[in-house]
């Protein structure tokens, strides 16, 4: 798989020049619902829109209050259906899953110490399988990624965070909304 570092060395060279100022590096995870759209056309099937589960970890770094540059590993989990009508009254099973990794420009804005809002803008590079009945098929690609979140402060190392993203990709279309926990070494 492709990792998009130039993409992180673009984020991190335009981040560099902003002030340290609180400057802290983090880690976190997240879980929740990666929600799936697949044309499966190509493989004989029709049109497949399935959640499953899907998780991220991730690594940041923290220039100040307002800016940040992060890195994740994605694992969109199967989602599968028992019957996608591939011809009128014809149906097969299907699947579809993905994984990827992320580069993304964080920024920041504190609604007070212990609630912040934040936006994502990055890139990910994806693989996804993609089955009907036994006919397999691949796609992959690096597409644009963004997200929205919010995250609250249980103490000045740990918070948890509702994040919503979506990925460009192109087949199969995915978004996830997601809970996790980050850590902030201080």
């Amino acid at each position: 798989m492709r990792f998009p570092v130039i993409t992180l060395m673009l984020v991190s060279a335009s981040l560099a020049s902003i002030s340290t100022a609180a400057a802290e590096p983090y880690v976190g995870f997240g879980i929740g619902t990666a929600s799936y759209k697949a044309d499966l056309s190509s493989l004989g099937g029709g049109n497949l829109d399935d959640d499953g589960t899907g998780t991220k970890l991730y690594i940041g770094y923290s220039f100040n209050r307002y800016f940040a540059a992060e890195v994740s590993a994605n694992n969109f989990a199967e989602a599968s259906v028992s019957a996608v009508e591939v011809s009128p009254g014809t149906f097969a099973s299907a699947s579809v899953s993905m994984k990827g990794f992320g580069a993304y420009a964080v920024a920041m804005y504190p609604i007070s110490k212990k609630v912040k809002l934040m936006a994502k803008l990055g890139m990910l590079n994806w693989d996804a399988d993609l089955q009907v009945n036994t006919t397999k098929g691949e796609n992959d690609g690096t597409d644009a990624a963004y997200a929205l979140a919010a995250s609250y402060a249980f103490t000045k190392e740990l918070s948890v965070a509702a994040e919503w993203e979506s990925f460009n990709s192109d087949n199969p279309e995915l978004s996830m909304l997601s809970l996790g926990f980050k850590y902030i070494f201080r």
